[in-house]
């Protein structure tokens, strides 16, 4: 499973005959130096007319007249020329500003990264899916939990553990995830309160810890940087703490039947 997801966040570009900027058919024969094609992008770069975000770090794409680019944030390196940008997750070419409508939503099971692989816990047995990735001793997401299971008619809240704040988070993840009582583990994490959770056997073997490996890993390549991490119905997402979740969702759901 983590091989085929890995898979997914390769960013795979073709280069054209050419690597100068709008060169015409006459001109393909004769290079640019390193310095006028350096020149040339410059100069096309005062024109920008549109530019996207790529949910992808230190990347944008940038419409100038005719002319597209990728750009890092900072500048420092343009990708010119005849390329192709293909999106693994949408599985279509991005040639153009106005193909990235919809880049930022994800599908984690089309994608091949199914929530109940994970160390998750669930909340509710509706037929619309949240996931919700979160740190047992986050504030925020302890705030969000306890507002889920009066939800639960209409959705399912995947609760993804990952140990972001430490050691101490580690070894509760840990409890939680080995306890043979999962009702007793979800009740524990609903109150934030884990004095009473069995202690951890240190045998190997005892546990399997697959799930939480695989659930730091998911972490890495959905570049998830802060918890809670929510996937949406509509395959968006929200970064940190909400007061009504309820608003919340019905606000995805607004944008889900508008195309948003």
């Amino acid at each position: 499973m983590l091989k085929k997801i890995s898979v997914l966040f390769v960013l795979v570009l073709f280069w054209g005959e050419s690597h100068a900027v709008g060169l015409d058919a006459a001109q393909l024969n004769k290079p640019k130096t390193d310095t006028e094609m350096t020149a040339e992008v410059k100069d096309i770069m005062r024109s920008v007319d549109e530019v996207k975000r790529l949910p992808v770090t230190g990347l944008s794409m940038v419409k100038a007249g005719e002319r597209t680019f990728l750009i890092t944030d900072n500048g420092h390196f343009v990708v010119a020329g005849n390329f192709k940008l293909v999106d693994m997750w949408q599985g279509k070419v991005i040639g153009s500003v106005s193909d990235t409508k919809g880049i930022d939503k994800v599908d984690l099971r089309k994608i091949g990264l199914s929530p109940d692989e994970l160390s998750t816990f669930t909340i509710g047995k509706g037929k619309k899916e949240v996931t919700i990735f979160l740190d047992p001793q986050c504030n925020y997401c302890h705030d969000l939990i306890v507002q889920l299971e009066p939800l639960g008619k209409e959705y399912s809240f995947k609760l993804v553990l990952i140990p972001v704040l430490g050691k101490e988070s580690a070894e509760i993840s840990k409890k939680l995830i080995c306890n043979q009582d999962k009702d007793q583990s979800l009740k524990a994490l609903i109150a934030k309160d884990y004095a009473k959770l069995p202690a951890l056997v240190r045998k190997e073997g005892a546990c399997d810890l697959k799930p939480l490996q695989k659930a730091v890993v998911a972490t890495k390549l959905l570049d998830i940087q802060g918890v809670p991490f929510i996937f949406l119905p509509s395959k968006n997402t929200f970064k940190g703490g909400v007061k009504s979740f309820k608003t919340l969702l019905e606000k995805d759901l607004e944008d889900e039947i508008n195309g948003r």
